[in-house]
């Protein structure tokens, strides 16, 4: 029998830390049947504390974790004079290090820390990426915004917060190289940052992975027909309706997205996933954290309360103003930077 084996790479600073540790220990307590699963964690200045419950979740499951230094990543994007991202390179560290990664075999999932897996991902292992570089969702975001970093409306736009990838490939098809090209001479900085460069870059090269992988918590937000609605989303470059209403049924991975509830590890959340995010919070070594308080902007606090009065046909064209602007904003101050 072919062993289970599963690489997994994440990118933390301290303030991710504990978030990070939820989504490492949902992986391990519903994948304990694997063989072997390795943790690598890029480390963006996580304090000694957070360090030791990482070590100590794996270690309580019986698995391998690596704690890899950045230092070296940040001067090469310092050098590159690249926009940072809410004042962090932290989301860019995957970029540059995916080809010195050394692991057993050469595939790696990527997750961001604000995963929570909520199933066996043995599935997962079954996709062929032999002629592919990536296997990823589509993203749900609004449509638009392809236009502002030149990708046209009806190509896939793909969501990199959950990526399989092939490092083989990677490693054959330079892209570290392409990246750093890229940023140095084309354009030196986006919004979404690497999921906009992969796009960009690499769109062509992905191949599509099945929805419950990436469930994104707006579909319970918004619901699905209104998430839609609200991002100019189409069969011709997204999910069916019926897609996401299989998804929808059992979920394996939970994408916890922001909006207006707020995220599951702030104080005030009404977040969908909350309880499943303090469901495993309990059991990981973080058990004690007490919920960040967020100093909410005006707007925020305008359209929290419109979510929870307003009829959703009101609401959505409303939050969908709302987001192109600040979309154009954010990425105006990105290209003059």
């Amino acid at each position: 029998m072919k062993e289970k084996l599963l690489n997994v790479l994440y990118q933390s600073n301290d303030y991710y830390a504990p978030i990070t540790g939820v989504s490492i220990t949902s992986l391990l307590e519903n994948n304990k049947h694997f063989d072997n699963i390795n943790i690598y964690i890029l480390n963006d200045n996580i304090s000694e504390e957070n360090i030791i419950k990482l070590k100590k979740v794996c270690g309580d499951y019986g698995r391998k974790i690596t704690i890899l230094d950045t230092e070296h990543i940040l001067n090469k994007l310092l050098e590159l004079n690249v926009a940072p991202f809410k004042g962090t390179f932290t989301t860019y560290f995957k970029l540059m290090a995916i080809k010195d990664l050394i692991v057993p075999g050469d595939r790696i999932l990527q997750l961001d820390g604000d995963t929570i897996i909520n199933g066996p991902l043995d599935e997962l292992l079954e996709i062929d990426l032999s002629e592919n570089l990536i296997a990823a969702t589509y993203d749900c975001t609004l449509v638009q915004y392809k236009k502002l970093i030149d990708i046209p409306i009806n190509d896939k736009y793909y969501n990199c917060g959950v990526l399989f990838i092939n490092q083989k490939k990677w490693v054959e098809d330079k892209c570290e190289e392409q990246i750093i090209n890229h940023l140095k001479n084309v354009r030196h900085g986006y919004y979404t940052v690497d999921q906009d460069i992969l796009n960009v870059l690499f769109r062509k090269s992905i191949k599509y992975m099945d929805l419950k992988f990436n469930f994104n918590s707006g579909f319970y937000i918004y619901g699905i027909k209104g998430s839609l609605r609200l991002y100019n989303l189409k069969p011709e470059y997204y999910n069916t309706i019926q897609e996401i209403e299989e998804a929808y049924k059992n979920p394996i991975l939970f994408h916890c997205m922001g909006a207006m509830t707020g995220r599951p590890w702030e104080e005030d959340n009404i977040h969908p996933q909350n309880d499943i995010f303090e469901r495993y919070l309990a059991i990981s070594p973080w058990s004690d954290f007490e919920k960040v308080k967020v100093k909410r902007r005006t707007i925020f606090i305008l359209q929290r309360m419109l979510y929870k009065i307003a009829p959703r046909f009101i609401y959505i064209p409303i939050h969908k103003l709302v987001h192109m602007r600040y979309f154009k904003k954010e990425n105006k101050i990105v290209l003059s930077r």
